[in-house]
Formats: C-alpha cells, structure tokens, sequence
C-alpha cells in the first residue's frame, strides 16, 4: 500500500511540475506588467517548492513498518 501512495505522489509531482512550468511560459509570453510578472512567477516557485517538499516527505518517509519499543 506504502508503494501506491508513494507512486500516486510522484505522479502528482509530475503533473503539478509540468502544469507550473506551463503556466510560468504563458504568463512570461503574455504579461506585459513586470509587477505582476514577478509575482506570478514568485506564485509559481512557491507553489512548486511546496508540492516538491510534501512529495519528498511522502516518497521518502523513513517508516520501516516496525514499532518502536522502549527496551526495559
């Protein structure tokens, strides 16, 4: 199950990546207003370094399976 949701992630990485880099071409194609370039590109990189860090924590969690017990 661990291998599923981890591929369901990374498949979600993919498309959140291609559709930020899509969006990042159109709004540099189109957008006249440097202001406003900027903060749809500042949008567009923190929207990509967020999905990137819920991925990373997701497909790399370190969880083992095994419970932890304190040794006595």
């Amino acid at each position: 199950m661990a291998y599923i949701i981890r591929a369901v992630f990374a498949l979600f990485w993919l498309i959140a990546t291609s559709f930020l880099a899509f969006l990042a071409f159109i709004v540099m194609q189109t957008e006249g207003n440097p202001q406003v370039l900027w903060a749809w590109l500042t949008m567009c990189a923190i929207t990509f370094v967020s999905a990137t860090f819920l991925a990373y924590t997701i497909i790399f969690s370190g969880h083992t399976g095994h419970p932890q017990h304190a040794e006595g």
